[in-house]
């Protein structure tokens, strides 16, 4: 809902701006560690080139250190991934987890009846239905 300066308020109960600002740092990390996954060599020397003396490098070496960063760089991108998903998942049902945070004893209750009874009169409307 816009306010009155045609804006959105940045703090919205559907999508709070902390989970908002944590699925944009985990979306960066994750294309991050995929790309350096996808283009191990780039990165490798980038590094060695700044961190390396030149009298280091091995073929062989660099073979390995490519491998390596290519199979740790997709489990770390997954890994990434997956807490990105929960994390809007998490930030998305927030409403509703407070909402249910909020209802007293007495109110879950009657909702839980009311959920029985809902789900008992479909399920006998379904079978009345079929021959």
């Amino acid at each position: 809902m816009p306010d009155r300066f045609g804006g959105f308020p940045l703090m919205d109960d559907r999508f709070p701006l902390q989970y908002q600002v944590i699925c944009i740092v985990l979306t960066a990390l994750f294309i991050w560690a995929f790309s350096v996954a996808r283009e191990p060599r780039q990165w490798r020397r980038l590094y060695q080139s700044m961190f390396s003396k030149s009298e280091d490098f091995s073929v062989n070496k660099n073979k390995v250190i490519d491998e390596s960063l290519k199979k740790y760089g997709i489990i770390v991108a997954m890994i990434f991934l997956v807490a990105d998903v929960g994390f809007f998942v998490w930030g998305a049902t927030y409403r509703d987890r407070m909402r249910s945070a909020e209802l007293s004893k007495e109110d879950m209750f009657r909702l839980q009846e009311r959920n029985k009874i809902q789900g008992g009169n479909s399920g006998a409307t379904n079978r009345s239905s079929l021959p």
